[in-house]
């Protein structure tokens, strides 16, 4: 991060876009400032340049004014953006759930480097490969990352894992079986510059994604609207973390 005479130039990630009648509230994570918010009136947004990177998960970097709770924007340049988002609504909902995920897990200028890391490898990531199954990478390794499940050291150090079983079990009442186990424990630890596959089958992908969303609502005190959305469709179900054919 760098200060620029007219405000602060940073890498970032889009997180979200939420409209409004005459604007459009968008959120950036970015690694010195954390999360940040910035209003954008839409008749500016229809002048402003590289304005189509400003697409969920989409890389880029943002020069800002500090202004209290929401931020300026000055300037923005594209990285990337994420093209097979839009391809289906399955994907868009997938985005949208780790979207709505972040934004409820982790406040204003909360600064974690690490968490800013595990996303943009995440963004990354789904440029070319299954945006489902990174969601469901991603949203296990955020509640690792807000101190919710053990971390990936703890799992390591075989720290307090079977307590955290015990719980999960209690507080979801699922059953958690060793195939379950073993997949949270890989996608906790999994390293997003890893060229193989998770081995997770099919049918424990789609436990675990069960898993997480029920999780989550315990966890966070209500549903996930996205994940009501995402019950509405119908999904393709991919088998591993591999490239979409």
């Amino acid at each position: 991060m760098i200060k620029h005479q007219d405000g602060i130039t940073t890498r970032a990630i889009v997180i979200s876009r939420k409209k409004f009648k005459n604007y459009s509230l968008f959120t950036f994570i970015t690694p010195r400032r954390g999360i940040v918010r910035c209003s954008i009136p839409h008749k500016w947004l229809q002048t402003l340049k590289n304005s189509s990177y400003l697409r969920p998960f989409s890389a880029v970097y943002i020069t800002f004014l500090l202004d209290e709770e929401y931020v300026n924007l000055v300037q923005l340049d594209g990285v990337y953006s994420i093209e097979q988002v839009d391809k289906s609504l399955s994907n868009i909902s997938y985005i949208a759930i780790i979207s709505e995920l972040i934004n409820e897990l982790f406040q204003l200028y909360d600064v974690n480097e690490q968490v800013f890391s595990v996303i943009a490898n995440f963004s990354n990531t789904i440029r070319h490969k299954s945006i489902r199954l990174g969601t469901i990478v991603l949203g296990w390794q955020l509640f690792s990352l807000a101190g919710l499940t053990p971390s990936k050291e703890a799992f390591l150090a075989r720290n307090g894992i079977d307590e955290f079983w015990d719980e999960l079990r209690s507080i979801t009442g699922a059953s958690i079986t060793g195939l379950m186990k073993r997949g949270i424990e890989d996608m906790i630890s999994y390293s997003w510059d890893s060229k193989g596959p998770l081995n997770i089958s099919k049918y424990t992908w789609n436990d675990l994604e069960s898993l997480l969303y029920l999780y989550s609502t315990i966890q966070l005190g209500h549903e996930l609207q996205s994940v009501n959305f995402l019950r509405t469709m119908t999904i393709d179900k991919d088998i591993n973390l591999g490239h979409q054919g």
